[in-house]
């Protein structure tokens, strides 16, 4: 079958103990002298252009899709580069860099066939064997893509990426310059949403191997997104500029963008009332931009596919137990920390999977219809804990909980500190980093409990609940023991079957087991919010909670 893609789917603080690790980022952008933003932005136009600025907490982790797995560098790739396909703010998918796409009757392979004319930002031709290197690239063993397994769904990708097998076996062919041919291990319904995803998208293989690191200037950085890099400002702002050998370049209207580094959500709403900037998003917006914006139509919210929570180190003697697990995830008040800590006031997550994934068979969600999977339940959790052997937390080590060094994270830290304490007689030490050591500290196992959080690339529980496979657990809660194996399998399972109701029962009982097993504390389902000027029009957030520029426009 031979079509053209258009699927639209469902869619007690000052009292508490705070310890500092990392240092402080020095930044204009986080200092209480303001902000600096480059002339040509503060006015709006270079020469009767449009320029965006738009405010982020942090610099993006990397630049290089292939080795991407966090959100605000996911941000920035998005729209300085785009894959087969593209997530759309409505949940749909739209063509990219696809033209059209045939898929074999068993579901194994697709052939998509990519638009004419495609070419890079420095005005080279962007062909099929461009995808072939890319996603042979983020397997390779020798890149070391904490992303990877996101390509395993290739025939032969996982065993090239972890077990030694061969790169001319795994199951992506440019067949020539238009045409790419890729096989699957097994069917996978969800396929085309992950194209577009970042790790899915093409890098220029003679610029990433040359002899300068090419994500590091602007001077080197080639791409083909809606914009390009123009200008790093090191702790301070990226310069973006429409790319105009971009695929829809007379789609985009704005100029440029400037993307600013604001450490401090206060001066970020300073700049904005003093429209310094044109829009922010996020962590930046906190509950005094909401009380000054709640009304307005400057402030909108959306629902994301994702769940914020905390990693237990499951490795430590005292935290093996899911009994303590247990107990201190159940000792939690959430919907306090919801309402009255975090300034967007999610939903709180009493399961893992968030709203808004479907269920196969079922009119309502995946959550509606597994329901609420954890109690909490403060005598209960007593007990549980009594029955681990530490009654009213009596010899449990003091806990090293770890978070980011933002403002809305220490607060809740302080808030669950505060409970443990109070509920458990759970004493534990909040220790905080910058976000750039912060990930090392975590993939180092230098803690008892640490912050996370994921959103998911597509609109199915696996998306979710493939975080906590062993292959992607050993760096993180660290998670083992039968049950661990147990789920494992179910979520191999899940990937290896066509039946999608079948798939669902399986991953209902799998979260049901990551439940009970406790690896992991779940907070709240994740939303995002963008904060934009009246003048800003068609600024975006798709599913994924990454900010489009592609449709914006400055009036």
């Amino acid at each position: 079958m031979k079509k053209k893609l258009s699927l639209l789917l469902c869619a007690a603080l000052a009292a508490t103990t705070l310890a500092g690790c990392g240092g402080t980022q020095s930044s204009p952008a986080g200092s209480d002298a303001g902000i600096e933003v480059s002339a040509d932005a503060a006015a709006g136009s270079k020469e009767g252009e449009k320029i965006l600025t738009y405010a982020v907490m942090e610099e993006p982790e990397t630049l290089d899709p292939t080795l991407n797995n966090y959100s605000t560098s996911s941000t920035f790739l998005q729209n300085m580069f785009c894959g087969l396909f593209q997530l759309e703010a409505d949940g749909s998918l739209s063509n990219a860099m696809c033209d059209t796409y045939e898929v074999s009757e068993d579901g194994l392979t697709y052939t998509f066939t990519l638009k004419d004319g495609l070419k890079w930002s420095d005005g080279s031709d962007l062909t099929a064997g461009d995808f072939e290197y890319s996603w042979k690239r983020v397997l390779n063993p020798d890149t070391a893509s904490p992303a990877a397994w996101e390509l395993h769904y290739l025939k032969g990708g996982e065993e090239y990426n972890t077990q030694g097998g061969s790169v001319q076996d795994v199951g992506v062919k440019a067949l020539d310059d238009k045409n790419l041919e890729v096989t699957l291990k097994a069917p996978t319904p969800y396929f085309l949403y992950l194209t577009a995803s970042s790790n899915f998208f093409p890098v220029k293989q003679d610029v990433v191997e040359g002899q300068e690191p090419w994500t590091k200037s602007a001077d080197t950085y080639v791409c083909n997104g809606a914009f390009t890099l123009e200008k790093i400002n090191p702790q301070s702002s990226y310069v973006l500029k429409k790319n105009s050998n971009y695929y829809a370049a007379d789609s985009v209207k704005l100029d440029g963008v400037e993307i600013v580094i604001i450490q401090s959500p206060e001066s970020a709403l300073s700049a904005y009332n003093a429209g310094e900037i044109d829009a922010m998003g996020d962590n930046l917006v906190t509950s005094q931009a909401i009380d000054q914006y709640g009304n307005t139509e400057e402030l909108k919210g959306y629902d994301k596919i994702g769940t914020r929570y905390y990693d237990f180190n499951c490795s430590r003697e005292y935290l093996s137990n899911p009994d303590v697990r247990r107990a201190l995830a159940m000792a939690i008040d959430r919907r306090t920390i919801c309402e009255s800590i975090v300034p967007s006031k999610p939903e709180p997550a009493y399961g893992f999977v968030p709203y808004g994934i479907p269920y196969e068979g079922s009119s309502d969600d995946f959550r509606t219809v597994s329901g609420d999977l954890i109690k909490e339940d403060v005598e209960a959790a007593k007990k549980l804990l009594a029955d681990a052997g530490y009654p009213n937390g009596e010899g449990l080590p003091v806990l090293t909980f770890i978070v980011t060094n933002t403002k809305e994270n220490k607060d809740i830290a302080q808030v669950i500190q505060s409970m443990w304490k109070d509920n458990l007689g759970v004493q534990a030490d909040i220790v905080t980093f910058e976000s750039k050591v912060y990930w090392d500290e975590q993939k180092a196992g230098n803690f008892d409990v640490c912050f996370d959080g994921w959103t998911g690339d597509y609109l199915d529980p696996d998306t979710n609940l493939n975080c906590f496979t062993q292959a992607r657990a050993y760096n993180q809660n660290r998670w083992s023991g039968d049950n661990a194996m147990k789920y494992d399998s179910m979520i191999e399972e899940c990937r290896n079957l066509a039946d999608n109701s079948k798939r669902m029962e399986i991953f209902k009982e799998a979260e049901s087991i990551l439940m009970d097993e406790m690896p992991i504390i779940p907070l709240y389902y994740l939303n995002a919010v963008v904060l934009a000027k009246p003048d800003v029009t068609g600024l975006l957030k798709n599913a994924n909670g990454h900010t489009l520029f592609r449709n914006a426009d400055k009036l």
